[in-house]
């Protein structure tokens, strides 16, 4: 019945590459690539088509390419695509979004000139599309544990052990799953509420990406040595809190596979670390840290200790600067919006508990418009919806532009002084 359903499909996707003209031609292929995988591979996965609206754009002009007419009519037809601009209201971004109503996975280009990894963008983004429907939705809260010198210890730890199981078959491969698992168990255990939290991003991110990872392996016929490489190269970041899952998830994902046959059907009501170690039988130790170190010794402790210390000294230097910053000097100060779209590098952020998250470059817009952060940095409130930035330097000037920041408001919003000596704050405009 598949290959029924393929047919009409693969008709489609050829008479679209044929028709596009040449400048969107690698945008069309895409599509054309993609068209072939999402129904089998989504059925297969989620017992749900991964097919669905999605728009290619251009962050730099917006120009967007979709599979399907926009919703507010404005595209054009070329053949079996529709060429438009992406509307102002919306932040080019790789992400899930309601477009008048309607839910859609946007992707930003140029895409992957990898297979592997241009496959893998897509599924990825189509997911959270239908992540809600499925119950897997989560919130995306960073893990600021990640951020701290035990928090990073274990995780590289645990990174070592998942890339190990990946690549490893036996009785081996599956004591390194357990590996990983313990030292999971002893993070858990340093750090309070850590539980939770990276739960929560690895049903969020984590499974977007497993998906990703798993349809692009079966796509290109690549080794699951590669996600290992994958897996192993994330120990190199310099901020885990709001990226990790997007090597956990994968990992242990793809361990599940292996080891826990039917789990995506409990996914909604269970982690994936604690499906893993239940299929693998670990226990808690008596002594978890005694277990925990014995085993560390194995993926190079002593080495990842010393490393992590000397970063320890860092991240405090920069917090005090944050501090400095965003706490004491002067600000723009953006109010509570009822909804902030994002585009950012989670590689890149910074926990700075209580105030919020560091956000070192992103754009991001609201009711109050659009602003672009390029290198002065951002502080965005535990609850997402606020931020800061650094003062402006003429608070007359438009658009309104500070250290690395450039703001567009909205018609009807304005900047006034606030409290703070030398700050200001965005409000609506007086009528």
């Amino acid at each position: 019945m598949r290959l029924l359903r393929l047919i009409p499909i693969l008709a489609a996707v050829r008479a679209m590459a044929a028709a596009v003209p040449a400048d969107t031609g690698p945008a069309a292929k895409a599509l054309t690539e993609w068209a072939r995988l999402c129904e089998p591979d989504g059925q297969l996965l989620w017992g749900k088509s991964l097919c669905g609206p999605m728009v290619l754009v251009d962050p730099a002009t917006r120009e967007a390419i979709a599979n399907r007419p926009d919703p507010e009519g404005k595209f054009r037809k070329e053949g079996e695509v529709f060429l438009g601009a992406l509307p102002e209201s919306i932040v080019p971004s790789n992400t899930s979004f309601q477009w008048e109503g309607q839910d859609w996975s946007t992707v930003m280009l140029p895409l992957p000139t990898d297979p592997f990894l241009r496959l893998g963008l897509l599924a990825h983004e189509s997911f959270h599309r239908i992540q809600g429907s499925l119950g897997l939705g989560a919130p995306d809260a960073a893990s600021a544990h990640l951020d701290t010198q035990a928090g990073r210890l274990w995780l590289r730890l645990e990174l070592r052990a998942l890339a190990r199981a990946l690549r490893g078959e036996g009785a081996a491969a599956r004591k390194s799953a357990a590996d990983a698992m313990l030292f999971r168990l002893y993070r858990h255990r340093l750090c309070a509420g850590s539980e939770a939290a990276e739960a929560a991003m690895e049903k969020q991110e984590g499974l977007a990406e497993y998906t990703g990872v798993f349809v692009a392996l079966r796509a290109t016929g690549e080794n699951i040595g590669r996600e290992a490489r994958v897996v192993e190269s994330y120990e190199d970041s310099n901020a885990f809190a709001r990226s990790f899952a997007y090597a956990t998830g994968p990992a242990l994902g793809l361990l599940l596979d292996r080891y826990a046959a039917g789990w995506r059907a409990r996914a909604a009501g269970a982690s994936l670390d604690s499906m893993l170690a239940q299929a693998l039988r670990v226990p808690t130790p008596a002594d978890l840290e005694q277990a925990a170190h014995a085993r560390a010794a194995l993926y190079g402790y002593a080495a990842v200790a010393a490393a992590e210390r000397e970063r320890e000294e860092r991240h405090q230097a920069m917090l005090a600067g944050l501090k400095s910053k965003f706490l004491e000097g002067p600000v723009l100060q953006f109010p509570a919006a009822p909804e902030m779209n994002r585009n950012f590098n989670p590689q890149t952020l910074a926990p700075f508990p209580p105030y919020g998250t560091y956000y070192p470059t992103g754009t991001f817009s609201a009711n109050w418009g659009r602003l672009r952060v390029e290198g002065g940095g951002a502080l965005l409130a535990p609850d997402n919806r606020s931020l800061r930035v650094a003062a402006p330097a003429d608070p007359a000037a438009r658009p309104l532009e500070g250290e690395g920041w450039v703001l567009q408001l909205a018609p009807g919003w304005t900047i006034q002084p606030s409290a703070r000596a030398g700050s200001f704050e965005v409000v609506r405009a007086a009528k």
